[in-house]
């Protein structure tokens, strides 16, 4: 595979050798058009001069006319003929009578006028001929007595011709070695950088850091363009493998947790025999440490799916109203154990296009983290209403609220505003990670606004059912 500079200098230089031969041949037809113009001026004029030196006396060439029309030098073939074509005088170098044409006769006889044409000799020589009539003045009136003839061989033409020929394909062998030579100079300048670029990317894709970066050109052009663009794919390959890596690394953490708490408490049951009620707490613990990693690993599931956008699968018209109606229901037994008063505020139906479950799923987790960082005796409202042709969801606690260094983060994977408090209500931080992949998977965004001591509201926003 030819490397991009080769194309370009190939690429060049043929279109200069094109452009060249184009304008070439456009020279080559137009000096051809002009020659032949030339020529037939050139024998129009020395046939009329030699007509008018014969007279009907003396219907021959005077001495002095054959050096006058300078025969040796240019060529010119001279030749007097009576009206029948009888040829009555000839110049030296004419070894073969030129013939006359019929045409010439009639354009003779029909205006006096000269006539050139391109005849062939019999010896195969073609030559082009300008006849001019030779008349005098009979009774009054004009009367032909002959024909004045002066001819060139086409091969003098022809050899002009090939002379220029060749002289304009050297022209364009030297504009396509020009051409090579500067395409190549430039070609080196102008992928300077490129070559560049691609060294660094090459050294990046064989195990360099992320952090570096191409050189970006000050001139703002398309290698700048390009080179600029490189380095923003960069910054979000090294964002996103620094989320990796933090995924990673939390997830392990996540996991290790009720692993470990499940391997020291079967650990220590086994050091000697216990009662039946100690194997039963250790058992209750356990399953608590098992539901745990059962939750994270559907947490980790979700988000794993909507990364490769599988989120939702089916879309159908979901009713917010209906749903806050449900998910008030299937938490009313949490939230009375805390004394939390659960609140709905949907009094009419909001129709969105979605998966049911999944938006079930993002009302349900707002709520449950609503129920478990409100202190008792607190409320929880479930608001659902139309605003500016959108859907609008949203959870409200009277809690302690968020500080305003947390908000920007509270969306991010295992980010945890109390980490002490989260572990203890079994939180990994991946809920309202969930929220928000869901809440995009439908077209739909997520926001969160709180004051420290009055509370905390969760605002989703979908499109309205078409």
């Amino acid at each position: 595979m030819k490397s991009f500079r080769i194309r370009i200098v190939l690429g060049f230089t043929l279109l200069t050798a094109l452009l060249s031969a184009l304008v070439a041949a456009w020279v080559y037809q137009s000096s051809a058009e002009l020659l032949r113009d030339d020529t037939d001026r050139l024998l129009r004029d020395r046939a009329y001069v030699l007509s008018k030196s014969v007279t009907p006396m003396a219907m021959r060439l005077q001495p002095w006319m054959e050096a006058f029309l300078e025969t040796d030098k240019t060529g010119l073939r001279v030749q007097v003929v009576d009206p029948e074509g009888a040829v009555l005088t000839q110049s030296a170098n004419l070894t073969e009578a030129l013939p006359l044409s019929q045409q010439a006769r009639d354009a003779a006889t029909t205006n006096m006028s000269s006539f050139t044409e391109t005849l062939r000799l019999k010896d195969g020589t073609m030559m082009r001929v300008t006849s001019v009539p030779v008349s005098t003045y009979r009774d009054s009136k004009s009367a032909v007595i002959g024909f004045a003839q002066v001819a060139l061989p086409e091969s003098v033409r022809h050899a002009r011709l090939d002379s220029l020929m060749a002289r304009l394909l050297g022209v364009v062998m030297a504009s396509a070695v020009v051409a090579w030579l500067l395409a190549n100079v430039l070609s080196k300048a102008w992928l300077r950088s490129v070559d560049a670029a691609a060294e660094s990317a090459h050294r990046i894709g064989l195990g360099g850091t992320l952090r570096e970066r191409l050189f970006v050109p000050k001139d703002e052009d398309e290698v700048a363009r390009l080179a600029r663009a490189f380095n923003e794919l960069l910054d979000k390959l090294e964002s996103a493998h620094g989320t990796q890596q933090r995924f990673l690394a939390d997830a392990s953490h996540e996991l290790r947790t009720p692993l470990t708490v499940l391997r020291g408490e079967i650990e220590v049951a086994l050091r000697r025999e216990r009662p039946a009620e100690e194997y039963r707490e250790v058992l209750e613990s356990s399953r608590e440490e098992i539901e745990r990693l059962a939750r994270l690993t559907e947490n980790l599931l979700s988000l794993a799916r909507s990364d490769a956008g599988e989120g939702l699968v089916t879309s159908e018209s979901v009713d917010l109203a209906e749903l806050c109606g449900r998910v008030c229901d299937s938490t009313s037994a949490a939230a009375l154990e805390k004394r939390i008063h659960l609140v709905v505020d949907a009094p009419e139906p909001v129709f969105v296009n979605g998966d049911a479950c999944a938006l079930e799923r993002v009302c349900l987790n707002l709520v449950e983290n609503a129920i478990r960082y409100s202190p008792a005796g607190e409320s929880v409202t479930l608001r659902a209403v139309t605003e500016d042709d959108e859907a609008v969801l949203s959870v409200s606690d009277t809690g302690p609220g968020i500080g305003p260094e947390h908000l920007p983060h509270l969306f991010e994977r295992f980010y945890r505003v109390d980490k002490a408090r989260s572990r203890e209500h079994g939180g990994a931080g991946l809920g309202l990670a969930i929220v928000e992949a869901l809440v995009k998977a439908h077209g739909g965004s997520v926001a969160v606004s709180s004051i420290v001591g009055r509370g905390t509201t969760f605002t989703v926003r979908l499109p309205l059912r078409a």
